[in-house]
């Protein structure tokens, strides 16, 4: 965790750095629209949107494992008090053949 918290503050001042070296205006393209905006503003706006998408996926993956897990532990419990009810019914024909 903290080599993490490390890379990103040092990819974090990197992009500061960049940021403040690279403020004139800029023409942005996409698809039928023109902006000119501040290659500063651009950046913010490019690093703020891949910050979102990796915070989603990573959420999302989070997500899925916890529900895989949970299936997975079901599945196990309902095997297991099969099993056990199983176990059960056979005890039961065991006793009434003894008798």
């Amino acid at each position: 965790m903290k080599i993490k918290l490390g890379i990103s503050l040092v990819l974090a001042f990197l992009a500061f750095i960049f940021i403040s070296q690279n403020s004139e205006t800029v023409t942005v393209a996409f698809l039928a629209w023109s902006v000119e905006m501040s290659l500063v503003l651009l950046v913010f706006i490019v690093l703020f949107t891949g910050i979102v998408i990796g915070w989603s996926l990573s959420s999302y993956l989070r997500f899925a494992r916890h529900r895989a897990q949970n299936r997975a532990r079901e599945k196990v419990t309902t095997e297991a008090m099969t099993t056990q009810k199983e176990a059960e019914v056979t005890m039961q024909g065991d006793k009434q053949t003894d008798e």
